[in-house]
């Protein structure tokens, strides 16, 4: 039983230092060369016709430097948003509802908002009308709000636009493919 242990142990030695000895025949370098390597110190590829050229470093931390401005007016024009009172109105401006945009709080509630504010109501419209035209007049008027308000969100918002589209045509992504 021990000499076949001892020949097992020594077919194992045998078979398992093959591993790590030299290959007998000659080793294959191989080099390859991603369309996603970065030139991390900022010069771009030497030959212009590279399809897939990303940006360099320095270009990287302009974009990087670029959003972070984009980001402190997006601020700047969220903080002038909420102070503005937006009006909608129903019932043949019988009733007006004022709203106020409610900028996004990362991370807890990333999605605006806005909320109604005051309501004012025609005294001879509140004496005259059901309580079912009142409060579908109601939903009309805050609803007539929150479009105003979205619309001029959206007008502000528009001067962003280009910044982003800088941005995007800099990373070759979906900005650079519209313009």
């Amino acid at each position: 039983m021990t000499k076949l242990a001892n020949l097992a142990a020594l077919f194992l030695t045998v078979t398992s230092t093959t591993a790590f000895t030299a290959p007998s025949q000659q080793p294959v370098k191989i080099t390859s060369r991603s369309s996603t390597e970065l030139n991390l110190f900022g010069s771009k590829n030497k030959d212009a016709s590279s399809p897939g050229q990303q940006p360099g470093m320095m270009d990287q931390l302009a974009m990087f430097k670029k959003a972070q401005e984009i980001a402190s007016k997006k601020a700047e024009l969220d903080k002038e948003l909420s102070k503005e009172n937006i009006v909608g109105t129903a019932a043949d401006g019988k009733i007006s509802i004022t709203v106020q945009y409610v900028p996004p709080q990362l991370p807890m509630n990333p999605t605006p908002g806005y909320e109604a504010k005051a309501v004012d109501i025609d005294e001879e419209y509140l004496k005259e009308v059901s309580s079912e035209e009142l409060s579908a007049a109601l939903v009309e008027a805050i609803r007539d709000g929150e479009k105003n308000a979205m619309e001029k969100v959206a007008e502000k918002y528009k001067s962003l636009e280009e910044d982003m589209k800088g941005i995007l045509g800099g990373m070759g992504g979906a900005g650079a493919a519209k313009q």
